[in-house]
């Protein structure tokens, strides 16, 4: 019976210590993913026919291109508002673990008007992997008719 006792006793003591230590808030671990973020930083340009709506907003994203048959898989996005005068500055953050095997990273934007495209990147502009900068970068838009 002592025996079973102790056996009950250790048992609940490493239930206890366990518990002590396996309770960790996601608050607790954002800070130190936070750390691990990097950025990149640039501004947008554009020339419009017409003056920007006040609800209009910027769609800036960090995609891996490396494979040139299918979309680029999104590594990262920020959403720009409200859009001033060009050009307009951004910052857009990511997690270096995000860009796994790719070598190929380029930032594209988008200037919406809720579902409506008003003018977007034509041209690549190639960031990070073997190709690109590490910023800052400038990205040029254009109307779309």
């Amino acid at each position: 019976m002592l025996s079973r006792f102790s056996l009950l006793a250790v048992a609940a003591f490493a239930l206890a210590g366990c518990s002590m230590f396996s309770h960790h808030s996601k608050s607790d671990a954002a800070p130190a993913h936070q750390a691990l973020m990097k950025s990149i930083t640039g501004d947008i340009r554009y020339a419009l026919p017409h003056p920007v709506p006040a609800d209009a907003y910027l769609l800036v994203t960090l995609a891996d291109v490396s494979r040139q048959d299918v979309t680029g898989r999104t590594i990262a996005e920020e959403r720009v508002e409200p859009v001033t005068a060009s050009p307009v500055d951004f910052l857009i953050s990511y997690d270096p673990s995000e860009l796994k095997d790719g070598v190929d990273f380029a930032i594209s934007v988008r200037l919406q008007q809720g579902d409506k495209l008003l003018a977007i990147n034509d041209t690549r502009v190639s960031v990070l992997g073997r190709s690109g900068e590490n910023g800052p970068v400038s990205v040029m838009l254009k109307p779309v008719p």
